[in-house]
């Protein structure tokens, strides 16, 4: 009896269920499609320009002191050490220490690195170092 009572409900729930639905009538299978429809975009919004990639330590390397100082600015101090020289960059965050040898006679970046007063930073803090530096 159980059975019989819980088959009628799933068959009432399903009739229910389908009662909403409806066969289209002549007239609305003979219609042409929907036409597409173009959206378009405010005419007053504005596309953000393109961010310059992000300047990184290894970008530096290899490059010569006068690039650099294009990228990040004058130094700070200028320290000669033989044939080469300790470039110094500060900034609020750090500082950058870049040393620069000759290389086939042309004084290049050999080695970068970023310090805070309380010693090196390596990584990621070191990349956040030199994007605190301004372009000039």
């Amino acid at each position: 009896m159980k059975r019989r009572g819980a088959f009628a409900l799933a068959t009432l729930l399903a009739l229910t269920a389908c009662a909403g639905a409806r066969a289209p009538s002549p007239a609305e299978r003979q219609t042409a499609p929907p036409q597409a429809r173009t959206v378009t975009a405010p005419a007053n919004r504005i596309s953000p320009a393109p961010s310059a990639p992000k300047l990184r330590i290894s970008d530096l390397v290899g490059r010569t002191p006068a690039q650099i100082d294009t990228l990040i600015g004058i130094p700070d101090l200028v320290r000669r050490e033989g044939d080469g020289e300790v470039r110094i960059h500060r900034s609020n965050a750090c500082v950058l220490h870049v040393f620069a040898y000759p290389r086939g006679g042309v004084p290049q970046a050999t080695h970068i690195e970023a310090r805070t007063p309380n010693g090196q930073i390596v990584g990621d803090a070191a990349e956040d170092c030199l994007a605190g530096f301004a372009p000039s």
